[in-house]
């Protein structure tokens, strides 16, 4: 990696502007103990001695070809294998990346090649690179899912979110990223990890905190989770909530059991309920909200339902 950054500098501006500087002044100063020392002093005749002194010292352009090619070589050789080394792994070839999308209603787990493994909830998707580089690990998501990331200290690992990052070595958390939410929910469970905005403020989190950021403000508040098992009950099909909005709950109704909610009293969305629920079937869940609500859900179609005020 060094020797390929180091040969494609001595390929730009800069890099020729130093290296002809450098032979420029080595071969004015180059003297004839030089000379000697360069050849043994075995030059076997005077004449000879002195053809050869003037060809060193005249054309300067030949010099520079013995110099750069003793400069360059060794890279050249380094770099070739290297070269040989990367076509069987492929770390320098160009970045090939898998995308995996979640559809509503369903989850999924994947283990990526250093063996973390990921946890993806209803309504997201992954990007991810097929073979992770040499130095760093970052994937890209877009809603909600749990890592479990192999630790290694020299290769960190980065979940990419539109509007934030989170960096880490191996550890346990939960982030919580959807497009429609201007909010993104990173709860942390085991290690360390460290989360980074557009304007690179950085929010380090402990084990048992949970970091709710706002990305349309830009403001970032920590705290202690009361209940940590509350945040990724959706790993066991678990719906729990607190003194949530009828707006929010709708929202997760819909990416949990793909259903859909016609809403014609737009204030009903801003009551908050709680509840706490592992029922399987949607008309269950919509069951128990009604008994703890003054709304009642009626069913207008496959997997649709409008919301009503109670009478």
């Amino acid at each position: 990696e060094e020797a390929k950054l180091i040969a494609n500098w001595f390929t730009t501006d800069e890099g020729q502007a130093y290296l002809s500087q450098r032979i420029a002044d080595e071969s004015i100063s180059m003297g004839e103990t030089e000379i000697d020392n360069w050849t043994d002093g075995n030059i076997p005749t005077e004449r000879m001695r002195e053809r050869f002194l003037k060809e060193v010292k005249a054309p300067v352009r030949q010099w520079k070809i013995w110099k750069i090619a003793a400069v360059i070589i060794p890279f050249l050789l380094l770099t070739s294998a290297l070269t040989f080394i990367a076509n069987r792994t492929g770390i320098l070839s160009k970045t090939q990346y898998a995308e995996i999308v979640v559809p509503c209603g369903e989850r999924m787990q994947v283990i990526l090649q250093d063996g973390t493994t990921v946890e993806l909830n209803s309504a997201t998707k992954l990007r991810y690179p097929k073979r992770f580089g040499l130095f760093s690990r970052k994937v890209e998501l877009s809603g909600e899912a749990y890592f479990n990331v192999a630790k290694e200290s020299q290769r960190p690992f980065t979940v990419q979110t539109n509007h934030l990052n989170i960096e880490v070595t191996g550890t346990q958390f939960n982030v919580k990223a959807y497009p429609d939410d201007n909010r993104i929910f990173v709860s942390l469970d085991e290690g360390g990890v460290l989360l980074k905005d557009a304007v690179n403020n950085q929010y380090p989190l402990v084990p048992g905190e949970i970091a709710i950021y706002d990305w349309q403000s830009g403001k970032c508040g920590i705290s202690r989770l009361d209940d940590p098992d509350n945040i990724k009950s959706w790993r066991t099909n678990s719906l729990n909530f607190y003194r949530i909005p009828l707006r929010d709950i709708i929202k997760v109704m819909e990416r949990q059991y793909d259903t859909r909610f016609i809403v014609n009293d737009s204030t009903l969305l801003d009551s908050k309920y709680t509840l706490s629920t592992s029922k399987v079937n949607v008309a269950d869940v919509l069951h128990d909200l009604e008994k703890v609500s003054h709304i009642e859900f009626i069913e207008k179609g496959d997997n649709l339902f409008e919301i009503k005020r109670k009478n």
